[in-house]
């Protein structure tokens, strides 16, 4: 409970809305298309989808986060399907979308290669995958650095808290994994973060 609510605290910070919006607009706008966000927690992410035009499933495991999301997304104009469901129970669904997005989540996965398995065979043939993960320069040092010289909106701390939380936790290389995939990565947060989208290689 604990660690939703500080999960929840983090999704309200600016600098944390501001770079999954980004995320999100690296793909074109939805105009209708379908998204599936999976972890979605408290659902920063899923809203900005829904902004930019795609109609979204929006999925997590712990009935607390779908809470939260819910309670946050209650004066959104946006139609988001939130549910308490998890990557297998997508799986075994069998419906596919137009894109499958996770952040945050194939790091805290026993098998992140499986996951990203899973997830692409949630994508439609010509879909895609969005994947925001924090990279390898996201560290209290580096956190602590960008607090000093950047203006982060509110809850910045946030930032610091993020990057300690993460000590000892490996960043996500998704290149290794991915065969069968093309993807690109563009950095976001100066870097602190990275969001990847695959594709299904078209042979």
């Amino acid at each position: 409970m604990i660690a939703a609510a500080l999960f929840e605290w983090l999704h309200g910070a600016k600098f944390y809305r501001q770079f999954h919006r980004e995320a999100v607009e690296l793909l074109p706008n939805g105009d209708g298309r379908t998204w599936l966000d999976v972890g979605c927690g408290p659902g920063v992410l899923s809203r900005a989808a829904a902004l930019h035009g795609y109609r979204v499933r929006a999925v997590d495991r712990q009935p607390e986060m779908i809470d939260a999301a819910i309670r946050q997304t209650r004066d959104f104009h946006a139609a988001i399907d939130f549910a308490v469901s998890d990557l297998d129970a997508e799986t075994k669904r069998r419906v596919v979308y137009d894109v499958v997005s996770a952040s945050s989540l194939l790091t805290v996965l026993p098998d992140p290669k499986a996951g990203l398995a899973q997830l692409a065979a949630l994508a439609k043939p010509e879909g895609a995958i969005l994947i925001v993960e924090a990279s390898s320069r996201m560290t209290p040092i580096n956190a602590m650095q960008m607090l000093a010289w950047r203006r982060l909106g509110e809850r910045s701390s946030m930032l610091l808290v993020w990057a300690m939380a993460r000590m000892g936790r490996t960043p996500l290389a998704l290149t290794p994994f991915n065969a069968g995939l093309t993807s690109s990565t563009t950095p976001l947060l100066a870097g602190l973060v990275e969001a990847s989208i695959l594709r299904k290689s078209q042979i």
